[in-house]
């Protein structure tokens, strides 16, 4: 992989460090709102309204009494209200005169815990929001204070809706990030188990550049290498295939001919002793020409292997064309009408002369099954071996076995030696042009 590495622990490291201040920015925002959140539940709890008549109420019955009649003013500030507090200051002379504190003060407070303290400081405000009236009683004015902690009740619940988002905050990004890795992992697991029956042709998914990334990566390279190994081996079953067929192939042809040969020499259809000496003669090389087959059956791979090449020998041109008329030899004896036309000029040259009778041999063969009796040929051996050969077929075929081999055969053994090979085929004719240029020995 290119890009950098960068490990799960980092990420997860940093995801909580990120997690961890934007749930404590949510937390400070949620405390700087609480004024507003005050002001808000004041207006709709009716709080205000309460605190507004509890003032109303307080300045009618204070106009009955004295200021200075301690027993009347404690009456007076006594609330039913337990979140209440009435503190009287004198306006004149500004001293304390009575207070009421309320009940809502006096609980005992339970363990001190972090929770406790963090929901203390969001109670502040309430402790200390104070609303101050001047009353007119009977003798004096005086300055009236109430404290109403009847915000405390609502405050408990932003408190808990502040600690909820902030740990949400903290939470969810570390889940979603750890929920995609899950994910991530099970596509992996989905993907190694297609690939594990066989199914080598869909990529792994690569996510990221952590652990999980890197593991990915590798088992794509598993993958590549498998699926390249597999076709490979492929590729060996099919050419070992079409090696057992090509070699099958090439040893009909001479075992056709010296069956041919044997039955004219049975059925005594020679005219003295020369011609059946002639026979015997083709019969031996025949013989030989199977014998050099079956030895050599590694060159037959030759033909299938991309990086084989010819082993070039030295020849004469006549001994190639004496060994082409021979097998036209064969063919005519088997009542096929040859048109020849022939050129050569006798020099030596380069070939590897066991895949060049392999070649004629082919095509011999394709002529005898497939061919009417007609074959025109035309034969130039001078700087290149520029052969054509073009014959109408048979009418019947269909009971012709054919695996093509033969023609692939030909056209390979054509590209080892660097020559050009175009067949022209239609309904009822069909023509092959090689050329193979000849290089001086």
């Amino acid at each position: 992989m290119n890009k950098k590495y960068v490990s799960l622990a980092s990420k997860i490291f940093f995801i909580l460090i990120a997690s961890s201040m934007s749930a404590v920015l949510v937390y400070s925002c949620f405390r700087e709102q609480i004024p507003h959140y005050y002001s808000f539940i004041d207006e709709v709890a009716g709080i205000k309204d309460k605190r507004n008549k509890f003032f109303k109420e307080f300045k009618e019955k204070a106009k009955d009494v004295n200021l200075t009649d301690k027993k009347q003013v404690k009456k007076l500030i006594k609330t039913k209200d337990p979140y209440l507090s009435v503190y009287i200051y004198d306006n004149k002379n500004e001293y304390h005169v009575a207070a009421n504190y309320a009940d809502f003060l006096t609980q005992p407070v339970s363990v001190i815990t972090p929770l406790y303290i963090l929901q203390t400081d969001f109670e502040t405000d309430a402790y200390n929001a104070v609303y101050t009236k001047i009353v007119q009683f009977k003798d004096q004015k005086a300055e009236v204070e109430l404290y109403d902690l009847n915000l405390l009740k609502y405050i408990k619940y932003y408190f808990y809706v502040a600690l909820f988002a902030s740990f949400l905050t903290f939470l969810l990004p570390t889940f979603f990030f750890i929920r995609h890795k899950v994910k991530y992992i099970e596509c992996l697991k989905q993907e190694i188990l297609n690939m594990s029956q066989g199914d080598l042709s869909h990529p792994m998914t690569i996510q990221g550049r952590d652990e999980l990334a890197v593991l990915a990566h590798q088992m794509d390279g598993l993958r590549m290498a498998l699926e390249e190994n597999y076709e490979k081996e492929k590729e060996m079953q099919q050419t070992h295939h079409d090696l057992i067929t090509a070699m099958s192939h090439d040893l009909r042809t001479p075992l056709t001919s010296l069956r041919g040969y044997l039955d004219i020499l049975a059925l005594h259809c020679f005219k003295d002793q020369e011609q059946m000496d002639n026979y015997l003669h083709r019969c031996i090389d025949k013989v030989e020409q199977i014998k050099e087959l079956s030895n050599k059956t590694f060159a037959y791979s030759l033909v299938f292997e991309q990086n084989s090449h010819p082993q070039l020998e030295s020849m004469s041109t006549e001994a190639l064309l004496g060994y082409i008329e021979e097998n036209l030899n064969y063919l005519e004896l088997e009542g096929f009408i040859i048109h020849k036309d022939i050129k050569y000029i006798k020099k030596e040259v380069l070939l590897d002369f066991s895949m060049i009778k392999r070649m004629i041999n082919n095509l011999c063969s394709n002529i005898h099954k497939y061919s009417d009796k007609h074959v025109d040929m035309t034969l130039t051996l001078d700087d290149s071996f520029d052969l054509l050969l073009t014959n109408k077929k048979k009418s019947d075929l269909s009971k012709v076995e054919s695996n093509k081999i033969g023609l692939r055969s030909v056209k390979r053994i054509v590209e080892l030696h660097n020559g050009t090979c175009s067949i022209e085929e239609s309904e009822e004719t069909f023509s092959i042009h090689i050329t193979i240029p000849l290089k001086k020995a």
